[in-house]
């Protein structure tokens, strides 16, 4: 291949100089000239480096002195590795030599005095390499040359825009998007799960599309949704887990089969309806195929799956089988396929423009080559962008015509998309220099596979690719900004805390990129196939991963002996040779991580002694094997930085560990063993990372934790065991991010919070929190602070009106949190302010039940969501609310009706939307009803009477309420039913055949159902979790003959649960919970003339001694109901009203329904 070798050679030459200019010598490792060999290096790389362009040049030209060049190239490029491998080597050695006594060293394998000798030998062999190297580029004629294109702004600091990537990916594709949302809407399809394939070429803009449609808010009508990248590797279990992540995070999908995954799909789709998208799908082999429709048939009718492929045929293929056949699961009509065509030229510009031009920029003389170079675009979004981002970078009219007339070609066999590949190609031979070796280090993942920003980066950092964590962040930026990188779908929603992990993978394209560059480099050995054990040129390689390893121990053996980093994926079983690793001695990323959730079985209980040779090494992840300690030689590995223990078996840490002087990230989460941290941790001067996150029995943190002065991000949610935090703990100074989520004996912060860098804090389910400091209004910079389930937190201290830059407050869930400071109104950057765990409004008090009153300045906040149902407490509302023109949503939906009656004035004085009723009625000649037309409304708050007189079900199902995804609160009604009533009983069956097809949207929060008259409820309502998870008030009223109830208790986000009039209800047992879980939520049960009822369990079987089923009770109301009975006891610790009751509900009831 022509026109790569320079690219990437260039790069290590550079780095090698550099290290040589940056090394400190000893007297003592001047032995045999050892200094006149790295001065007179040093000069031959800088001489070497300067030599690239021409060799990239000659390389091109194809033919034998072509040939000849590019393995010159190579092998340059392979002795500047070694000379880093030797650098490398002596910094190591320093390090060890500065943390150990001589005698130690004496003893161990890192003797001064022969790795000196060695050191020198291998110097002064490389360097005759170097020489020789020099010789045989002067035989080729290569010469000197300009190390940076003209027109190259190299800036030392550098940003770009990420968060228009996906408009850019957009451009042009509004009719497809408009086109698949009105196909995912249609609920009208002949078959019963429609396919929607999206067929382009790879980079045409297929995963944005589908990516952009997955985001969007009108989808949110679908009880599942999942996300799956398929690839040419068709694997079934794969996708499979991959779909049940997406509809439930609670099953354990460790050492599962393919039978498990068939059995809990079933369950987890039945009755649902669920959107999924199969991206990159390859699979031509019907069988597999149908395999794969037979997983997904088990949704309700009217799910949908999104395919994205490259190859028609695929779409052929999933025409045929006997599930299509039956119009069971099938491609919707052929006219309705999107077939994504390639962009325009123009469109291509606009695309690259976008990148490469500021509002005010001066354009002249550029735009007639720009439009000449999107002429080499083929119409492809991600070239356009790739080569928009470059062309940003050398902003010259000389530049840009060398970037139009430059070729790259790639002379060997490519099974598709060769001038795709070519020009993507000519995208990286611009890129910033400083950014190649990053990227091309991309390729030791496979294709698809998700990244850990954080991970990353510090994978580059032990590769010597980046000298500081934030090059490595404007590497990824920079990636993005080309399309290199993207962010996974799990990312695609920008993050609360602007310092959140990011998730990131690579477009197939892209990734066939950085493998071309590197092919020497990069290593995939399958250990099942011993024939794939010697395929690399072991001189040249690099990285190395290897995968389905199950005890074939002589497969370490056939691991290049130069590779610097090591993989182990999908493996079974792990138990290393005791020398696994010792021919790996120059290895810096050790990552046994990708087998952790197959294991079946692990011997050793301590970390494999090999590892402990590997000085080089500076990023370990072991997670999820069942480590219990590290041996005291551990801290030998003076190069280490970062190190990944989460989910293994730690039962202590070694004393020592401080000795680890370059630690900067250390991972510890999940072990369940781990009771403290070695007064050595202090010593961890350069950590910033320490996630504790899931060390459930870690009763404190050293006295001496505020010594770690780099430390920005800490971890310690679901640390069940910690009851208090050092004094001077408040005294981190770079700390950014602190969560203490489910800290559950934690009672107290620090008095003094010296922490003036802190952005971010999570104290959620801290239950025995008292309070906040006083001082705690001293955190200026904080920007999100969650106090959800702090429920002994009482009041706010008076400073907490100084945080003058904090934007999302949680404080859901404080039971006991009766009013807000004064001056609340000074929080002048609140944007979200939730006290009731639904995050999804601005402004949410709901159910804030003891919250008596808000401050007068409450209505300087600039709030656009306002919500007080529920705040039984609450007696009034402030008047300045009604200067709150931000305002668009003022919700009650139950309260005081005092409250209630302001908050209507309040809303009619600042034209705020309503409730809307709708009268059900026969529609003169049209033979229908005229429920049919609520589809067509667009409201939050709907009633709808007279449903008796819907004659027709269909007419129900034509409503299309389950679309109605903006309608938050929906009443029901039937004609009035009282006790002794002659209303026609012929109708019941009627009202359960209209009541199923009126299936709400799953985004219904307040649901009432009044006057029905069916004996059973319909199977939604049997279901009414699934359909409706984000339900938080229901009340049933005027059922006269319903029983028995289904789980309601089941409902998770339940807070109010109210029945009236329901003579044939006489006991509510375990059924009304469900198989398992509690109410956990619920805070109030009213019920009013049920005449009949007897019993009311609280236990699960009615006995005492076992789980009380309704912990976070707070009022009861019990009104006429003389033969209730609670079993074994009633609800305790809460306000109980048994004859009358104080409370009202005050609901947008019409005059027509008695409340």
């Amino acid at each position: 291949m022509s026109g790569t070798g320079e690219m990437i050679g260039r790069a290590v030459a550079n780095r090698i100089a550099s290290m040589i200019s940056d090394l400190v010598l000893e007297e003592a490792t001047l032995l045999w000239g050892f200094k006149d060999d790295i001065d007179g290096m040093k000069e031959s790389m800088r001489d070497l480096e300067a030599l690239m362009q021409d060799a990239d040049d000659k390389a091109r030209q194809g033919g034998r002195d072509g040939a000849a060049v590019r393995e010159w190239l190579r092998k340059l490029k392979s002795v500047a590795y070694d000379v880093e491998d030797v650098l490398d080597g002596l910094n190591a050695a320093q390090l060890i030599k500065n943390s150990q006594s001589k005698f130690q060293i004496f003893l161990s394998q890192n003797n001064q005095l022969i790795q000196k000798i060695t050191t020198a030998h291998n110097m002064k062999s490389l360097r005759g390499k170097i020489d020789k190297l020099e010789k045989e580029g002067q035989k080729l004629n290569i010469v000197r040359h300009e190390v940076h294109p003209k027109g190259y702004r190299d800036s030392k600091t550098f940003a770009v825009i990420i968060d228009d990537d996906m408009d850019i990916g957009m451009l042009g594709r509004d009719a497809e998007k408009e086109k698949i949302i009105r196909l995912l809407l249609n609920t009208e399809a002949k078959e019963d799960i429609s396919i929607i394939p999206v067929v382009g070429l790879g980079g045409i803009g297929k995963t944005t599309l589908a990516q952009a449609i997955f985001t969007d808010k009108r989808v949110n009508i679908f009880d599942v949704r999942a996300w799956v990248y398929v690839s040419k590797e068709f694997d079934l279990l794969g996708i499979g887990k991959a779909i049940i992540r997406g509809a439930n995070t609670n099953i354990n999908l460790d050492n599962c089969n393919l039978q498990f995954i068939q059995d809990h799909l079933k369950k987890e789709l039945t009755n649902k309806r669920y959107l999924i998208v199969l991206d990159d799908l390859w699979e031509e082999y019907g069988d597999n195929l149908e395999k794969l429709k037979q997983m997904l048939q088990h949704g309700s009718k009217g799910s949908k799956i999104i395919v994205t492929t490259r190859s028609a045929s695929v779409v052929q293929m999933l025409c045929t089988g006997y599930l299509a056949n039956k119009w069971r699961i099938c491609p919707v009509t052929e006219p309705n396929y999107i077939n994504l065509v390639v962009l325009s030229p123009d469109d291509c510009w606009k695309v690259m423009k976008r990148r490469v031009f500021g509002p005010n920029d001066e354009q002249s003389g550029l735009e007639e080559i720009g439009r000449q170079i999107a002429l080499r675009c083929g119409g492809l979004p991600l070239v356009a962008n790739a080569l928009g981002q470059v062309m940003s970078e050398h902003r010259t009219i000389e530049a840009w015509e060398d970037i139009r007339d430059r070729k790259i070609v790639l002379d060997f066999k490519i099974d598709h998309q060769r001038d795709t590949l070519e020009h993507l190609m000519l995208s990286y031979y611009y890129m910033k220099p400083d950014f190649k070796m990053c990227f091309t280090y991309l390729a030791a993942f496979p294709k698809g596979f998700i990244m850990d920003s954080n991970c990353l980066i510090q994978q580059w950092s032990a590769l010597g690719y980046i000298q500081a964590r934030h090059h490595g962040q404007s590497c990824i930026n920079y990636l993005l900004g080309m399309s290199f990188l993207q962010l996974a779908k799990s990312s695609s929603v920008s993050p609360v805390h602007t310092k959140s992990v990011r998730k990131l993978t690579m477009h197939d394209l892209v990734h066939d990129i950085a493998t071309i560059i590197a092919t020497d480099e990069f290593l995939v050995i399958d250990a099942t196939k011993p024939t794939t054990w010697d395929k690399a040129n072991k001189h040249y390689c690099r990285h190395a991963r290897l995968i389905n390893y199950n005890k074939q121990s002589k497969v370490f053996k056939h691991i290049p002996s130069k590779v610097r980093t090591i993989f182990i994926r999908e493996w079974t079983e792990m138990q290393l040779p005791q020398k696994s690793f010792s021919q790996s001695k120059y290895l810096r990323i050790l990552d046994l991580s990708g087998g952790s959730d197959q294991i079946h079985s692990f011997t050793r209980s301590m970390m494999p002694s090999p590892i402990c040779r590997l000085i080089l090494l500076g990023y370990l992840d072991v997670s999820g094997l069942p480590i219990t300690s590290l041996p005291k030689s551990f801290c030998a590995l003076q190069n280490m930085q970062t190190l990944i223990l989460s989910n293994c078996s730690l039962e202590k840490l070694p004393a020592n560990i401080g000795n680890l002087q370059k630690l900067c990230y250390l991972d510890l989460s999940r072990n369940g063993k781990l009771k403290k941290l070695p007064p050595s941790i202090k010593n961890l001067v350069e950590v910033f990372l320490l996630n504790l996150s899931g060390c459930s029995k870690l009763e404190e943190l050293p006295e001496s934790i505020h010594n770690l002065k780099c430390l920005q991000q800490l971890d310690m949610s679901y640390c069940y065991a910690l009851e208090k935090l050092p004094d001077n703990f408040g005294n981190l100074p770079a700390i950014s991010y602190i969560n203490f989520t489910n800290c559950s004996k934690l009672t107290k912060l620090p008095k003094k919070l010296i922490l003036k860098s802190l952005e971010h804090l999570n104290l959620s389910g801290c239950k025995e929190l008292e309070s906040l400091p006083e001082d705690f209004g001293n955190l200026h910079r904080l920007e999100l602070l969650n106090m959800s389930d702090c429920y002994k937190i009482h009041e706010l201290p008076d400073t907490f009106c100084q945080l003058k830059h904090l934007k999302d407050l949680n404080l859901s869930d404080c039971h006991d949190l009766k009013q807000l400071p004064e001056f609340f109104g000074d929080l002048s950057e609140l944007r979200s302010l939730n006290l009731t765990s639904c995050s999804k409004l601005n402004l949410n008090l709901s159910y804030c039940i003891r919250i008596e009153d808000l401050p007068s300045s409450f209505g300087d906040l600039q709030l656009q969501v306002l919500d007080v149902t529920g705040c039984y407490s609450l007696l009034d509302l402030p008047d300045s609310i009604s200067d709150m023109t931000s305002l668009t949503l003022l919700n009650i939906a139950t309260g005081q009706s005092d409250v209630f009656d302001k908050a209507q004035t309040i809303k009619e004085h600042l034209n705020l939307p309503g409730v809307v009723e709708h009268y059900a009625h026969e529609i003169d000649n049209a033979e229908c009803s005229s429920i049919v037309e609520l589809g067509q409304l667009h409201c939050r708050e709907l009633v709808v009477q007279h449903l008796e007189d819907v004659k027709q079900p269909e007419d129900a199902r034509r409503a299309n309420l389950r679309d109605m995804m903006e309608l938050r609160k929906l009443i029901l009604s039937w004609r009035p039913w009282r006790l002794g009533d002659v209303r026609n009983m012929g109708n019941d069956n009627n009202d359960n055949l209209v009541l199923e097809n009126l299936v709400p949207p799953r985004t219904l929060e307040n649901f009432i159902l009044y006057g029905y008259m069916s004996k059973d409820f319909p199977c939604w309502m049997s279901s009414i979790s699934s359909y409706l998870p984000y339900l938080i008030y229901l009340r049933l009223s005027n059922l006269a003959t319903c029983d028995p109830l289904p789980a309601f208790g089941q409902l998770p986000n339940l807070r109010i649960f109210s029945m009236q009039d329901m003579p044939n209800i006489r006991k509510i047992g375990k059924e009304f919970y469900g198989e398992e879980g509690n109410c956990k939520k619920l805070r109030i049960i009213w019920l009013q003339r049920m005449y009949n009822i007897e019993e009311w369990w609280t236990t699960r079987s009615g006995e005492e001694d076992q789980e009380f089923l309704i912990p976070n009770l707070h009022v009861l109301e019990v009104i006429d109901c003389p033969k209730l009975s609670f079993l074994p006891y009633p609800p305790r610790g809460i306000s109980n009203e048994v004859a009358s009751g104080s409370l009202t509900t005050a609901t947008a009831w019409p005059s027509s329904i008695s409340h």
